[in-house]
């Protein structure tokens, strides 16, 4: 953790300037770095941001030529020397470091604006652009508008996003270095430990998870691990919605799975008494937050009781 921040900017540059055309143990090396310290993906998502941004100065011829030539030699990054490599690391790491932040025609990033929830709580937020964002239970994200982008960034939890149509401001939602890419569409994004998942209700939207992408049909769900790549499966869409509306509903689910669920919206937590229970499946409709019922429905439909210890309901095999 005593790494100069310069040496983690060049670091971050360097590893920058080969992502387009890395092979998969380049991608490993980066993805490892990144895990490595918290200052290593700010300072590469900081890099990726200001990238970005030289885009929207149309104006500045000098700049412009600038980007241009480097994005050329990004590409044919393979036939670099290394000399020729460390000179693009340089130059954004003169970026990253302030050199065009501090001339007086880069424009400055727009604000972020920002928004949570608490335990068990959803709230409704309309956007600038039409487009409408419903937090779920215990979430939070930053929203970025410019004239070129809208960058929503999901620090936690789980999100429904109903995107007014702009082609010309492509609607982005970033969890970590996974990114999903919208037109006029309604989706859900929710962030989890080690993967994002994403599914899709109407319209279209690109996953990007490394050098994945693919392209969701409505009624299907993406998962982004880190651990497993991209799977895709069909999703009910009335299970995906009904914490809209406050329910949870289970058809089938094992316990472990609908208590680690209930869970995220309540104070007082369920659990299991015994492991051999986590497969046993429960179906049933129930109201977000009210653990208690669950347990109870768990004590009527299946062979286990309850027991309380402090403020948990524990349920153990009868």
């Amino acid at each position: 953790m005593d790494k100069h921040p310069d040496a983690i900017a060049r670091e971050a540059a360097e590893h920058f300037a080969r992502w387009r055309g890395a092979a998969s143990s380049q991608r490993r090396a980066r993805d490892a770095w990144l895990q490595q310290d918290d200052r290593h993906a700010a300072a590469y998502d900081d890099l990726r941001r200001l990238w970005d941004r030289t885009g929207e100065l149309a104006g500045d011829a000098e700049l412009q030529a600038l980007k241009s030539a480097d994005l050329a030699a990004l590409r044919r990054w393979r036939r670099f020397r290394p000399r020729r490599l460390m000179a693009v690391a340089a130059m954004l790491v003169a970026l990253l470091g302030g050199g065009y932040l501090v001339a007086d025609r880069f424009a400055q990033p727009p604000a972020a604006v920002e928004y949570a929830t608490a335990l068990g709580e959803r709230r409704t937020q309309a956007m600038p652009d039409g487009s409408s964002v419903v937090l779920n239970t215990d979430s939070a994200m930053a929203v970025r508008y410019s004239r070129r982008h809208r960058i929503v960034e999901l620090r936690q939890g789980e999100a429904q996003f109903d995107v007014a149509r702009d082609a010309a401001r492509p609607f982005v939602v970033q969890v970590g270095t996974d990114t999903i890419t919208a037109l006029g569409t309604r989706f859900q994004v929710r962030r989890e430990p080690g993967s994002t998942r994403v599914t899709l209700l109407e319209g279209r939207v690109a996953v990007t998870h490394g050098d994945e992408r693919y392209v969701l049909r409505p009624n299907e769900r993406a998962i982004l691990s880190a651990r497993t790549g991209v799977s895709i499966a069909p999703v009910d869409p009335g299970f995906a919605t009904g914490w809209l509306d406050g329910w949870l509903r289970f058809r089938g689910a094992p316990l472990a799975e609908v208590i680690a669920e209930a869970n995220r919206y309540s104070g007082q937590k369920l659990r299991l008494g015994d492991p051999r229970l986590a497969d046993v499946q429960l179906s049933g409709n129930f109201h977000a937050g009210d653990n208690a019922s669950i347990a109870d429905a768990a004590s009527l439909i299946l062979p286990v009781r309850v027991e309380r210890h402090g403020g948990d309901l524990v349920l153990v095999p009868q």
